[in-house]
């Protein structure tokens, strides 16, 4: 549909780019209470917004502010501004950005000066180019887009400078042409209310709804309307050039003070909890019934965006982004009329005034003014430490070198030395359940009552004399901390708690008790424990604090050298017990309003008065908490994994991180939104089958991790919010470390099946071997009863014989020749001795013998000696040993099998060479052992040389056998009448004991193949 082309005006942006100022009077009558309830923070370039002139600003529901300047888009999360690329392949530059809306379903929708581009929800995390969506409004003409809207049916409308279109069906349709619309806004009944080029205008979904004569009743130009908005009660406020105005049942009324109310309007918003704010030509205001009150002075306001936890976010024309933060706590110095900025001690009493020490004197504040006593008002020392209110309602003053006042009636008494006070210093005043008091000095404890003073010291058991602060429980018992420990009073004498005296434990330094009748200790310099039969148990190690005390809404309220500290009465003591769950707790510093986060020394320094508002003292004034109008946060930190940083590449986070095989690096930048308080976020993250617990996050907010294990890891995020507690679900984000083809599971199956089958194979070759050691034995065995066959059958059964025949001839000569029957009887038992030592000698052989306990030379003499005795007196051969080399050590094995060799050797020389001189030759070598026995007998017959055994004999063979078995070689010379040599030679590498462990494999295949091949 189409109008006329409007009359030309004053437009919305035009106006809005002007800075009118306006003369001092009118900039007091913008002066307003509320200014002091706000906390004002400033964005600038320098602070990395794009542009100090900021069009448009919007929350989306993942936390993060959007800020739309002249120079681009951002997003803010309350720490760092992050410039976004709204380039889209194809599409023209955008420019500025005019207006931001976030749908209802999440998706962010950002006006520029060449059309619409969609962000959506999916990619508001981490932007990503390919997710973003152009729209061009209308080809060939302008797309400068000056307001974007969505109304309550979630259609999206954007006016341009040439029309009003509406998103249909993934583009956006021409509504209204030729026509300029600057500002969409919507009533209750849905009708769009336009400010055009040509005015006001309603359109009702069908048709332009012309208002005329409405400038006229407002007092303006049709072209000075500038907005027009209807809030949720109903009532339509007039942005114009006249002022602000605003129509409910009645008719228009403008707002307090006139002048104020007739400045130039442009923009009129509603925040969540139904307040309605103005933007004016000099200032922002707030509409309270009939009145505009400013929260701060001096903003040229061209933007207005209000958070769900209070906070407001201006942007400007020129000065950036302005951020005003309701204020927690009050402060009072020495301009509210404090003595001066520093307050040691405050005390609330008992009528609800507040009582406040200083190093200048004693304050008093009721009627919302400080009444101060001073020297001249006869408090003689104004350097006031303690203060405490006895049960008849008396003021007690512990004074820094003027010892204790009382302040009763307007008047003060002093006690000093002078009446029994052992210090000039009081510390701390504790009113007993009797009334009397009991005070820390320097020089110990004292207890006055009814006038007298009673001290004590560490005669009287106190760990030192150097008393910090004194308490009395609930249960009656009297505590003293000391710089030696904590004492408890029994009796007459102070008794040590033993838990507390260790030099390396926590020096307490306070004691304070909530309403469960948990005591507790605060340390220093930090820590808080709890005393529990008669122990000491650490609640806390990191908290600073100082002083205690307990608010009807069951709150622990601690003061510190960081700030005041709010914990909740049970889980303060549960976290002595779920030492996993971390402590929920609300810090308030410089943020809340604090001048200083330093509370003071003086005793106490908090206190709490019946309108339920909280006084701490700090070094640079008293400060103030409304506990009542205290407001909760009502959102959780947006929590989620912003960046990943590989090796030195930082990438955007997806939704899982997935690590190339070998990655030795990784950082996770963790990101936690909370727009309201970001600096009071706290993070702990957490990695399963990687870290052992939570680890806290640095200012950094950066998880470094090396060496990831391969597999899918589940990376844990909490976050605590402004309010201090803690989300204990956070957020999951799964990180897989992909592994090298060997680190993967069916290459590990693969080299398991692998390595069963190597192991079983290794067990068939050992069992083989096992089978062949066995076979090789029953073949020596087999061997040796061969030998012995050969024996038997060589000696024993010839002797046997031989006995037989003796036998015979001896029957024949009987009885005629009864002499020489007996000598051939006498012969015939000298043939079966000998056979009986023959047997024995094979039976001998038979068996493993021991190992050798002399060398090889006297084994060898030990056999040839032997033999000489055996042949008796007749004709003894003369026998002798050589050596030749230095004697070396024998494999045990081979040492036995020379031995065997050598007997089976030197028995044939003896029995059957009929030699005169028989001689063995041991020769050492390094290569090479040599064994030689040589007789100068009858020699051998070369035909038995040759066979290498005669028949029926098998002595030759056998000895030829066990030097092949031993891998070396037996040679045997010998001529018919002069005599025989037999020579044995082993390799060194097999006979010597010390090549023994690199030869026994192969010594173990060299007897194999010999035994294999000598079967064969």
């Amino acid at each position: 549909m189409s109008l006329c082309k409007p009359r030309r005006g004053i437009s919305i942006r035009s106006c809005l780019l002007c800075v009118i100022t306006f003369a001092g009077s009118a900039v007091a009558l913008g002066s307003s209470p509320i200014a002091d309830d706000y906390i004002r923070t400033n964005f600038t370039v320098e602070d990395g917004l794009p542009d100090n002139v900021v069009n448009a600003i919007v929350q989306t529901g993942n936390g993060l502010l959007w800020v739309g300047t002249e120079s681009g888009l951002a997003s803010f999360d309350g720490r760092e501004f992050i410039p976004i690329d709204l380039h889209v392949a194809g599409a023209p530059p955008q420019g500025s950005v005019s207006s931001l809306v976030e749908a209802s379903n999440g998706d962010l929708w950002v006006g520029t000066h060449a059309g619409v581009v969609l962000i959506p929800r999916s990619a508001l995390d981490q932007i990503d180019p390919t997710q973003l969506t152009y729209y061009q409004l209308s080809p060939g003409a302008s797309d400068q887009v000056g307001s974007l809207y969505q109304t309550r049916d979630g259609t999206i409308w954007a006016g341009t400078n040439h029309g009003l279109y509406r998103q249909k069906s993934g583009k956006f349709v021409s509504v209204i042409s030729a026509l300029s619309v600057n500002r969409i806004a919507e009533s209750l009944e849905g009708h769009l209310l336009l400010i055009t080029g040509r005015g006001f205008v309603e359109w009702d979904g069908h048709a332009i709804i012309e208002h005329p004569g409405l400038a006229a009743s407002l007092g303006v130009h049709e072209d000075q309307i500038f907005n027009v908005f209807q809030d949720r009660t109903g009532t339509v406020w007039y942005c114009t050039e006249a002022g602000i105005v605003r129509r409910g049942r009645r008719s228009f009324v403008r707002l307090q003070p006139y002048q104020l109310s007739r400045t130039a309007a442009y923009r009129t918003y509603e925040d969540p909890q139904g307040g309605v704010w103005v933007v004016s030509g000099i200032g922002l205001y707030r509409a309270i019934a009939d009145r505009l009150q400013t929260p701060a002075a001096d903003i040229r306001a061209r933007s207005f965006f209000a958070g769900k936890d209070g906070e407001l976010w201006v942007g400007t024309n020129g000065n950036g982004l302005i951020q005003l933060k309701p204020r927690v706590v009050r402060m009072y110095t020495s301009g509210n009329g404090l003595p001066n900025d520093v307050a040691m001690a405050v005390l609330a009493t008992h009528d609800g005034k507040v009582w406040v020490g200083g190093n200048c004197g004693l304050s008093v504040f009721e009627a919302e003014h400080f009444k101060v006593y001073r020297e001249k008002d006869g408090l003689l020392n104004s350097c006031v430490w303690a203060l405490a209110e006895d049960q008849n309602r008396d003021l007690w003053i512990g004074t820094y070198g003027g010892g204790l006042f009382r302040f009763r009636g307007g008047h003060f008494r002093q006690y000093s030395r002078e009446q029994g006070l052992p210090d000039t210093v009081v510390l701390q005043i504790a009113v007993a359940h009797d009334g009397s008091l009991w005070l820390a000095t320097p020089n110990g404890v004292s207890h006055m009552q009814n006038g007298h003073f009673q001290n004590y010291t560490v005669a009287e058991g106190l760990s030192s004399n150097q008393v910090f602060s004194v308490y009395q429980d609930r249960s009656g018992s009297v505590w003293a901390e000391t710089q030696g420990g904590i004492d408890r009073l029994v009796g007459e004498r102070f008794v040590p708690l033993p838990s507390a005296q260790t030099r390396d434990g926590p020096l307490s330094i306070r004691l304070a008790e909530d309403s469960l009748g948990n005591l507790y200790a605060m340390n220093s310099p930090k820590g808080i424990s709890l005393i529990e039969n008669d122990r000491l148990i650490a609640v806390n190690e990191n908290l600073k604090v100082l002083d205690m005390v307990e608010s009807p809404q069951h709150n622990l309220w601690f003061s510190g050298i960081d700030g005041i500290i709010r914990i909740p009465v049970n889980d303060l003591k549960k976290s002595v017990t779920d030492r996993d769950a971390p402590l929920d707790y609300a810090r308030f510093d410089r943020a809340d309003g604090m001048n200083s986060i330093q509370c003071s020394v003086g005793s106490p320094n908090m206190a709490i008065t019946p309108d339920d508002k909280l006084w701490v003292a700090t070094v640079k004034g008293l400060a103030m908490l409304d506990l009542a109008r205290l407001q909760q946060a009502n959102t959780k930190p947006t929590v989620f994994v912003g960046a990943v940083t590989i090796g030195k590449n930082k990438v955007h986070a997806r939704r899982e991180l997935i690590l190339a095989p070998g990655t030795h690096h990784v950082e996770l930048h963790l990101e936690a939104v909370d727009l309201a308080s970001p600096e009071k976020v706290r993070l702990q993250y957490r990695m399963d089958s990687v870290d052992a617990g939570w680890l806290d996050a640095d200012a950094t907010r950066t998880a470094i991790y090396t060496n990831i294990p391969v597999g899918t890891h589940a990376f844990h995020v909490r976050a605590s919010g402004s309010d201090g507690v803690w989300d204990r679900v956070g957020i999951l984000y799964n990180i897989t470390q992909r592994p090298y083809f060997y680190q993967m599971t069916w290459f590990r199956l693969i080299s398991v099946c692998v390595l069963v089958f190597l192991l079983f194979a290794v067990y068939l070759v050992r069992v083989r071997q096992i089978i062949r050691q066995t076979l090789i034995r029953h073949e020596e065995r087999l061997v040796e009863r061969e030998r012995i066959a050969r024996e038997l059958h060589d000696t024993l059964l010839q002797s046997f014989q031989g006995l037989t025949l003796h036998f015979q001839r001896a029957r024949n000569l009987l009885p005629e020749r009864a002499a020489e029957a007996i000598q051939t009887l006498d012969r015939a038992l000298d043939g079966a001795e000998r056979a009986i030592v023959e047997g024995r000698d094979a039976i001998h052989d038979l068996r493993s013998p021991a190992p050798a306990t002399q060398g090889l030379a006297e084994e060898i003499t030990s056999l040839g000696e032997g033999l000489v005795a055996r042949d008796g007196d007749k004709d003894p051969v003369q026998f002798r040993v050589v050596i030749e080399g230095s004697a070396q050590t024998l494999h045990p094995n081979v040492h036995i099998e020379i031995v065997r060799i050598a007997r089976e050797g030197l028995r044939n020389a003896f029995g059957h060479s009929q030699a005169r001189r028989i001689e063995t030759e041991i020769a050492y070598s390094n290569n090479l052992f040599r064994l030689r026995i040589r007789d100068d007998g009858k020699g051998i017959d070369p035909g038995v040389r040759n066979r290498a055994e005669r028949v029926g004999h098998w002595g030759l063979a056998g000895m030829r056998e066990r030097a092949e078995r031993l891998g070396g070689a037996l040679e045997v010379w010998s001529e018919p009448g002069a005599g025989t040599e037999v020579e044995l030679r082993i390799p060194a590498t097999i006979v010597y004991e010390s090549s023994r462990a690199r030869n026994n494999v192969w010594l173990f295949w060299k007897k194999t193949k010999n035994d294999h091949e000598h079967h064969s």
